[in-house]
């Protein structure tokens, strides 16, 4: 993975428009955010993201892009645009439990748990609960295709 230095900060604030983890940010909150807490990142593809066993704890939002995440070597589904990775290591600070492959070129937004403790409370707060919504629905999603597994 590299860090991406080029984008422009308006461009970024267009992206993050568009995606549900920031829909309960003011324009205000997402520009703060891009100052200096989230860094900007591509990956190529067949590249990994994250590794499973790494210690690494940062929060990845993708911006463009698929990923593969796989266990072991296998594959357990994918994460596509507006989706995050990472979040078990980023909350609970253990290692990782799956890897994260790019299926094709990918654009990411990195957030580690430093930047979130600088930032205020109300948007630190904000963070955590766009996270836990978006654990929620992937909740939700993995019920329903257990479900469908079960019928079939």
């Amino acid at each position: 993975m590299q860090i991406i230095q080029t984008v422009s900060r308006l461009k970024l604030l267009e992206i993050m428009n568009r995606l549900d983890f920031f829909v309960e940010f003011t324009a205000e909150e997402r520009g703060l955010l891009l100052e200096d807490k989230l860094q900007v990142y591509s990956c190529r593809k067949d590249r990994a993201v994250i590794r499973e066993g790494e210690s690494d704890t940062a929060f990845y939002l993708l911006l463009s892009g698929i990923l593969r995440i796989e266990k072991s070597k296998q594959e357990l589904g994918t994460v596509t645009s507006g989706q995050f990775i990472g979040e078990g290591a980023f909350v609970t600070r253990r290692p990782r439990s799956a890897s994260a492959i790019a299926a094709e070129d990918c654009i990411l937004l990195r957030l580690d748990n430093k930047a979130l403790r600088s930032l205020g409370a109300v948007l630190r707060e904000k963070v955590k609960d766009a996270i836990i919504v978006g654990m929620a629905k992937r909740i939700v999603h993995l019920n329903q295709r257990l479900e469908l597994t079960r019928l079939n």
